[in-house]
């Protein structure tokens, strides 16, 4: 169900063929509050081969898409400063760039590092992180915007885990989670993000881990810096 107003948008082209006819393109209905849907929108890549897809949250169960090998789910890490209403990641129908569900997540202010939402490609074993082999992959893909009671747009750290930065991968020391990773700043219309593995960098701040070990993959991560109201669709990996 989807709650709330609904904002119609209407949009409608004039196409100059043999004399001229009109073409009226469908409304596009948007729940309050949520990221607009550009007219050319996630369909433009309907024709991306299916096992590519890492979720688009279809299924409704928090798992990812059960494709070449990738078993694992979406999951929520919060800092000790957070109480357990603090923080909320899920599917929701209110809000979808395509289809009828979305990913949503709400990270809350904190005082330490805040909330991470991690997409594993893999199950864990026994709590400890499992290894995805993305060899054959040049990068991933995301559509995402910003719910219009974000605020102003803020650039958001996104990127992916290896079992070298992983928490519970076993390999690194002290300061883990400095993943290889890239800044994007959604605003309140849906876009799509593409990032290339070979433009992802750590921060610096953790155990030096490079280059980035695509056979190694744990999952692809989204860690705002501070309060928000994100959603997130269509999530892939990209030749």
């Amino acid at each position: 169900m989807v709650r709330g107003s609904f904002r119609l948008v209407v949009i409608t082209a004039a196409v100059l063929l043999a004399g001229g006819c009109d073409s009226t393109i469908s409304p596009i209905q948007v729940a309050a509050g949520c990221p607009d849907r550009p007219m050319r929108g996630p369909e433009q890549w309907a024709s991306t081969p299916a096992t590519q897809l890492i979720d688009d949250f279809e299924s409704g169960d928090g798992r990812i898409a059960r494709v070449e090998g990738r078993d694992g789910e979406w999951v929520l890490i919060k800092d000790p400063t957070l109480t357990a209403a603090a923080s909320t990641a899920g599917i929701s129908s209110q809000c979808v760039a395509r289809g009828l569900l979305a990913g949503h997540f709400v990270p809350a202010d904190s005082a330490d590092w805040g909330a991470m939402w991690t997409a594993n490609f893999r199950a864990a074993a026994a709590s400890s992180a499992q290894p995805y082999d993305g060899g054959k992959y040049g990068g991933i893909s995301f559509w995402a915007g910003f719910d219009a009671k974000n605020g102003a747009p803020f650039s958001v750290r996104v990127g992916l885990v290896t079992m070298d930065t992983a928490w519970n991968g076993g390999i690194c020391g002290t300061y883990c989670m400095d993943f290889h990773g890239s800044y994007v700043i959604p605003g309140t219309t849906w876009q799509r993000f593409e990032l290339r593995f070979d433009d992802l960098r750590q921060q610096g701040w953790g155990d030096v881990q490079a280059p980035l070990r695509r056979d190694q993959l744990v999952g692809f991560v989204v860690w705002p810096n501070q309060k928000s109201d994100l959603w997130l669709d269509d999530l892939r990996f990209e030749l």
